[in-house]
């Protein structure tokens, strides 16, 4: 069923609902013409006035089709235009500003008020990561207003503001999406529109090939990123696997294979190392979790015959990574280990060096969120801006996203659940590993689909647990029902 065609109709289909919703909706649009017109009179930049037109009619969309606005939300994130805004409102960096940051924002409020109006005291879904989250985002607040308290020179808190506004963008996505699903086959339609955005941006990749140094994401104001698209390839691939390991027809299954194939194209010419070590580990946990263990002879051979099988652009990648008489030697403890290794992975293990200084001067809440802006190491800059209470939470934060995954995979009876579920816990692993070469928790392209994913993976989760509460309900009721019929039957003693 698509996403024009509701069975429940306008707001779910509560008749009192309806009744309130249209009205408001048309009363909004009004409203919204209006203030159109009296901001491109005082603007008049057709740009803005576009922009404004179209958030609100997403927001007033929202209210009547959530999975609308959603769908909206899911091909933005990838194919939303970034526009570059100059260091003047951020601080020491360039602001670059995505459509589809203002789209988070615009259905999370659309969101909220659907929820109003269906009555719902809870604006989002109960689940064991909500406790990570609150946990890691306080402790960046606290490490924030700690820097901010201090005011030192080389601490920028515009940058702290945008950076914290980020995070809390990747966190609506979470909330926004776990409110708006209800059930398997909402998640059904989203995956649906998920690989379809895949898809594009695979194509428009591998359209590339051939003509830059590394292929990276589309519509970037600073030039492609190759580790942002492998990091994004790497977690569209988990989920296409997952889902390949639970199929049950062998159509499904090649479907999915398909889809992974048309994204290891692409993900090859990122030249993105991390990337490739994060998948290798990510497909190995699919494989081992999933029981599927031809997954893991085919993982290994592959790595064994790379030298054979891999385009010659990755080869040279992989090899540019030891530089024996001419790369930055590594020095540990102050003893030289005679490995040299290339500057980008040099960069990557001098960071260390700036977190052991850091945990000297601010162990407990680092320098505040934005200190120094490493760019090379997730792990290294968790530290470096909220120290070591900082680390704790962002761990507790991943323990809990893989806690919860995996219940989901465990808990839930059908394929598709348990297919996303694994592919997002081997995600989450996969992620983990890419962050050791760069900032992936904190790189949009990235973290809106993943939380995206995390959030259907919650629901799955959810759904099950509402499964199995009706059938024990069912199973205790089974022998009242068993037994009532008995009593109603005359006794043989009564004549």
């Amino acid at each position: 069923m698509g996403f024009f065609r509701s069975p429940q109709g306008i707001g779910r289909g509560e008749t009192a609902e309806s009744r309130v919703e249209f009205p408001f909706f048309v009363a909004f649009m009004l409203f919204s013409a209006v203030v159109l017109l009296v901001v491109h009179t005082m603007v008049r930049n057709d740009t803005i006035t576009a922009a404004l037109a179209i958030s609100m009619l997403l927001f007033g969309v929202t209210l009547v089709r959530v999975d609308i606005g959603v769908a909206v939300l899911v091909i933005a994130m990838l194919l939303s235009p970034e526009v570059t805004f100059g260091s003047e409102m951020s601080g020491e960096h360039e602001l670059n500003v995505r459509y589809s940051d203002i789209l988070i924002i615009v259905i999370f409020m659309g969101v909220l008020v659907k929820q109003a109006f269906e009555g719902q005291a809870a604006f989002w879904r109960s689940c064991p990561i909500n406790a990570g989250i609150v946990a890691y985002y306080s402790v960046c607040i606290i490490s924030t207003l700690l820097a901010l308290r201090a005011n030192l020179p080389a601490w920028d808190r515009k940058s702290a503001f945008f950076v914290m506004m980020k995070m809390a963008e990747f966190y609506m996505v979470f909330f926004l999406i776990g409110t708006a699903m209800r059930d398997l086959k909402d998640i059904r339609k989203q995956l649906r529109l998920y690989f379809v955005v895949l898809m594009l941006v695979c194509g428009f990749c591998a359209w590339t090939v051939g003509s830059v140094a590394r292929v990276g994401t589309p519509f970037e104001a600073q030039g492609s990123e190759p580790n942002t698209l492998g990091g994004y390839l790497m977690l569209s691939m988990c989920i296409s696997m997952g889902l390949f390991t639970r199929a049950q027809t062998p159509r499904r299954k090649l479907l999915l294979l398909i889809l992974t194939g048309a994204a290891f194209f692409p993900f090859l010419y990122t030249l993105s190392r991390a990337s490739y070590v994060a998948l290798i580990v990510a497909f190995l946990t699919i494989g081992t979790l999933g029981r599927r263990y031809a997954i893991v002879a085919v993982v290994i051979l592959t790595v064994v015959a790379g030298p054979l099988l891999m385009p010659k652009e990755v080869i040279e990648r992989v090899n540019y990574t030891f530089q024996q008489g001419s790369g930055e030697p590594i020095v540990v403890n102050g003893k030289d280990t005679g490995i040299q290794v290339d500057k980008s992975t040099y960069e990557r293990v001098y960071v260390w060096r700036k977190v052991g200084f850091l945990l000297q001067v601010a162990p407990f809440f680092g320098g505040g969120v934005a200190w120094e802006t490493v760019l090379d190491s997730q792990y290294a800059r968790v530290i470096m801006e909220t120290g070591l209470f900082g680390l704790a939470a962002f761990l507790f934060l991943q323990i809990r996203l893989i806690m919860t995954c995996r219940q989901a995979f465990r808990w839930s009876r059908d394929w598709v659940g348990r297919g996303l579920a694994l592919g997002t816990t081997a995600a989450t692993i996969g992620l983990s590993v890419h962050s050791l070469g760069t900032i992936s928790f904190l790189i949009g392209r990235i973290m809106e689909p993943y939380w995206f994913l995390v959030a259907l993976t919650v629901v799955v989760r959810a759904v099950a647990i509402q499964e199995h509460a009706r059938q024990v309900q069912a199973q205790r009721q089974q022998p009242q029902a068993a037994i009532q019929p008995r009593a109603l039957q005359p006794s043989p003693y009564s004549a």
